[in-house]
């Protein structure tokens, strides 16, 4: 529709000279994004030839039948190719066009809405009549190859007024980036004369066709096609010819006599992955790490309209297909319909994703074509098409391509989180909260825990293993005890363990921390070491016995007079086994000292004293000093 490279020109240099200079109406509370587009009128003779029109202004809500909006996480506006561009975040865009019933029941006196009886719009022909207006919804690759997706004919006809969603975009379109054009076209008339001829109304009616039309561009968040590294590609499935002609199920020889005989229609491959594996059931499984995004594409070597360079061969449209594999329900499948089914690490299979029409609206000849991102889970794909040979229409046959593959993260990891602080728990940490086991999103890994824990035994206190099995993402343990997890990725062989301690016994935070044995922890105890907080080991300090120790030390310990070494834990203390003689010594020394520095006092008063008196006889000398000592 619309093909015409001149008339496309004219609307581009339109749009491009219009759409910037009006403000975007935009609600980021909601979401919702009003657009303007150019608004055309028409004579009642006109088929819509929105291209050779000169009568052309920008569209205004006072004046249009309706309002055209887009809703959705968008994320960043620009310009593509002189219109505007949206960058989506998560999900699709939903369109609206909402209008009310104003022009539906006005009197004749003023514009109102009537019916437009033609099926003609821009040279070409809808399956109805346009009615009472009509929503025409167009995409394009390339913006100038457009696509019919939706069509609704007598669309302002609904009482109530239409207020859902006329269609939503594709995973396929956003992640490749494509052209959006919406067509609203309707016929109003206005009563201008009354008039009546022998008991016949007659009067007189002005009437004008209207054109609305919205353009824009839409992608993914980095939805330009990015540069594949062609030596870490993987190429999946092969075209078969179907047995069960409706239903694309069962399997034929394609001889030399098939239309579809030495040539391939395309080909899907896989780009993004680290590493691939097969499994024990012989399907492929792709290995992603950090940063990988694993993509689908597919490259279309043929002209569906050209098939083997041969211009009666095509894709035809199969407008009653279903697909037995998915239990589809029949329906138009177009040129070539794409069904994707995902399955989650539960075994639930997903309802599957259909796009129909799949190799006329998205492929490009010769283009790596986007078709979805995964993460983690198992994936069925096919392409149903239907080839004729238009000269002879008995030569029609109907072909699939179908694979089934995998994709696992390639990582061994399992992260501990404190549960009541929340930070991360490396090996051999201690906690007195407990823990909550993450695997970020490895759906796939084989977790093992287990508990142990301090019993008595005839030995003293030794490991006592409490829970040894299985666990699962988001489990949380918070009894005392030491775990040890174990994680093991079937696809790649790695195997990674961790152990956390829960509590506050210091035996177990010590075999934590040094790997030590329980009994030999024990023997070092024993001997006078001790245990920080950090479980860590102070081993007993060693104080060589002196010669000449007093007595006191001698009888407090025989062995150290005999020069035997003596463990002690801490400060040294000679006295660490008698804490009340300590405890009474203590005052009785300070009273002494406080005494003694009385006297000394006393003394060195009197003896300057002395020096300031003149000499005298021996015995008055010793008189006076006898008298004043008394004093």
């Amino acid at each position: 529709m619309f093909q015409s490279a001149k008339r496309f020109s004219i609307l581009l240099v339109v749009v491009a000279a219009t759409l910037f200079i009006l403000p975007m109406k935009a609600f980021a509370e909601d979401g919702k994004v009003e657009l303007s587009g150019l608004m055309y009128e028409f004579d009642k003779d006109n088929h819509y030839d929105i291209f050779e029109s000169d009568s052309v202004s920008t569209t205004d809500s006072d004046y249009t039948y309706g309002t055209f909006f887009i809703n959705g996480e968008i994320t960043a506006t620009s310009e593509k190719s002189g219109i505007l561009s949206y960058e989506v975040g998560n999900g699709n865009l939903e369109f609206y066009y909402n209008y009310g019933d104003t022009l539906l029941n006005v009197d004749e006196d003023s514009w109102h809405l009537v019916d437009d009886k033609s099926k003609k719009v821009a040279g070409k022909e809808l399956d109805s009549n346009i009615m009472k207006g009509a929503i025409i919804l167009q995409t394009s690759k390339d913006q100038k190859n457009w696509i019919d997706e939706k069509t609704i004919c007598n669309a302002f006809s609904d009482v109530p007024i239409r207020t859902s969603s006329i269609y939503s975009t594709t995973d396929v379109q956003l992640i490749n980036g494509c052209y959006y054009r919406l067509v609203v076209v309707y016929e109003l008339a206005k009563k201008i004369e009354d008039r009546n001829f022998l008991f016949i109304n007659t009067d007189k009616y002005d009437y004008k066709k209207c054109a609305e039309v919205y353009e824009f561009y839409a992608c993914a968040d980095g939805g330009e096609v990015n540069a594949i590294d062609l030596s870490q590609t993987y190429s999946l499935g092969s075209r078969v010819k179907v047995k069960n002609f409706d239903g694309y199920f069962g399997e034929e020889l394609i001889d030399k006599n098939d239309v579809h005989y030495g040539w391939e229609l395309g080909n899907f491959f896989v780009s993004g992955y680290t590493d691939e594996v097969t499994s024990s059931d012989g399907n492929i499984v792709f290995l992603k790490n950090v940063g990988d995004k694993v993509t689908l594409w597919f490259k279309l070597d043929q002209d569906i309209n050209c098939l083997n360079g041969k211009k009666n061969l095509s894709i035809t449209a199969d407008t009653e297909g279903y697909d037995q594999y998915f239990e589809t329900s029949k329906m138009d499948f177009g040129h070539g319909v794409l069904i994707i089914r995902y399955t989650d690490h539960n075994n639930v299979k997903a309802t599957p994703t259909i796009y129909t029409n799949y190799l006329e609206a998205n492929a490009v000849v010769g283009a790596d074509t986007k078709v979805q991102l995964f993460e983690e889970g198992d994936y069925e794909v096919a392409l149903d098409y239907e080839v004729t040979k238009n000269e002879l229409i008995d030569k029609i046959g109907h072909y699939r391509i179908f694979f089934k593959f995998s994709v696992r993260n390639g990582n061994c990891m399992v992260y501990p989180f404190d549960v009541r602080t929340g930070s991360e728990l490396t090996s051999s940490s201690l906690t007195e909260n407990g823990f909550r086991l993450d695997l970020a999103k490895s759906r796939y890994l084989k977790i093992n825990i287990k508990r142990e824990i301090l019993t008595d035994s005839a030995d003293g206190l030794i490991e006592d293993t409490r829970f040894n099995g299985s666990t699962k993402d988001g489990a949380e343990y918070t009894e005392e005890g030491i775990y040890t997890i174990t994680v093991n990725n079937e696809y790649t062989g790695q195997v990674t363990t961790k152990k956390i301690y829960v509590g506050t016994n210091n035996i177990l935070r010590a075999h934590m921390t040094t790997g030590l044995s329980i009994p030999e922890i024990n023997d070092l105890v024993a001997e006078g070491a001790t245990i920080s907080e950090d479980g860590t080991i102070q081993p007993a300090a060693v104080i060589p016995v002196e010669e000449s120790a007093g007595p006191e030390q001698k009888d407090s310990d025989t062995s150290s007079a005999s020069g035997v070494d003596v463990p002690v834990s801490g400060a040294i203390n000679t006295n660490s086994g008698n804490a009340e003689s300590d405890e009474k010594f203590f005052p009785i020394a300070a009273i002494v000292g406080v005494i003694i520095c009385i006297f000394a006092i006393v003394v060195v008063f009197v003896i300057k004293k002395k020096e300031k008196q003149p000499a005298k006889a021996d015995n008055s000398y010793h008189d006076e000093t006898k008298e004043d000592i008394e004093q």
